[in-house]
């Protein structure tokens, strides 16, 4: 039965937890156990998705038990038996996104580590300030990445969320006031990503940022998604206290999805062992650097410490 690990950002943990919950195919779902699962796991618990947590070094000899034992009380039966797969989550915390070097050198340990079980690792990412753009690795279980139709890496959560790097210019371009772009997560964790620059003795000054740029608003993107309570007020709160205007736009979960299924249905082609070469599967990945094209997504970088 083939593994799909995947190495989440929790900006993206709604977007899994709409993934996992909804698919059917998963026959036995595993959290990496430590603190960063806890909203991951509540979150999946709402939905009726069962899973099991397991520290790191537990998981292997597991799914090597589980071999001898395919139907444990965690597994959920498909109705096609062949499509059925393993399921391995390993969230990373949110304030490695204030030193992109030690997000990079922890997405690094995190493929090295799941690699020794896995037939493809996911990396629930964006490029990140570019932190991930080239990743590049040396063992024989291949890489999935976040690709938009156009087959580009996907630069962050919000072009994700937006439908792709090609809406998110296009959505920089009508609103180039807009200082920053907020889906449910991002609305929720924004005060602790700033708490999380200070401690690493980084000082971020939004109000001091926006002087001077004409950035008036912020857009709520509407994903559908609605697994993190009290969004627009959140959103409300962060426009009241930088004297911003709110503003909606659509959004959604195609891109997310559809970069999941390619992940699966490249595993499902793989033979059940690991081939020999190092791939990183990227479906028409283009390697170069994207341009910021407005003044606010260089802000969203600069609050996020990229």
């Amino acid at each position: 039965m083939p593994v799909l690990s995947i190495i989440a950002c929790r900006m993206l943990e709604d977007e899994l937890v709409h993934l996992l919950s909804t698919d059917r195919e998963v026959h036995e779902l595993l959290l990496v156990d430590g603190r960063e699962r806890l909203s991951l796991s509540a979150k999946l618990r709402a939905q009726n998705r069962p899973h099991l947590l397991l520290g790191l070094d537990r998981i292997a000899p597991h799914l090597t038990e589980r071999q001898s034992r395919p139907h444990g009380i965690f597994s959920r039966r498909s109705a096609h038996p062949a499509a059925d797969h393993v399921v391995v989550v390993s969230s990373l915390r949110l304030g490695l996104h204030s030193d992109l070097e030690l997000l990079k050198a922890a997405v690094y340990d995190n493929i090295r580590r799941l690699s020794a079980f896995s037939d493809g690792i996911l990396i629930f990412y964006g490029k990140c300030g570019n932190a991930l753009a080239d990743l590049e690795h040396n063992l024989s279980c291949p890489l999935y990445l976040l690709t938009d139709v156009q087959g580009e890496r996907i630069d962050d959560c919000i072009a994700l969320a937006l439908g792709g790097n090609e809406n998110y210019d296009k959505t920089l371009a009508e609103h180039q006031d807009v200082a920053l772009f907020m889906t449910p997560m991002w609305a929720c964790n924004w005060r602790a990503m700033g708490q999380e620059d200070a401690a690493s003795g980084k000082r971020l000054d939004l109000g001091t940022m926006l002087k001077g740029t004409g950035m008036k608003k912020v857009a709520r993107i509407d994903t559908g998604l609605c697994f993190e309570p009290g969004f627009r007020e959140n959103v409300d709160g962060f426009a009241r206290e930088f004297g911003l205007q709110r503003i909606e736009l659509p959004g959604g979960t195609a891109v997310a999805r559809g970069c999941y299924e390619r992940a699966k249905s490249s595993l499902a082609a793989r033979p059940g062992s690991a081939r020999p070469g190092a791939r990183i599967c990227g479906f028409n990945f283009k390697g170069c650097l994207a341009a910021m094209l407005a003044i606010c997504r260089m802000t969203r970088k600069k609050f996020l410490g990229e």
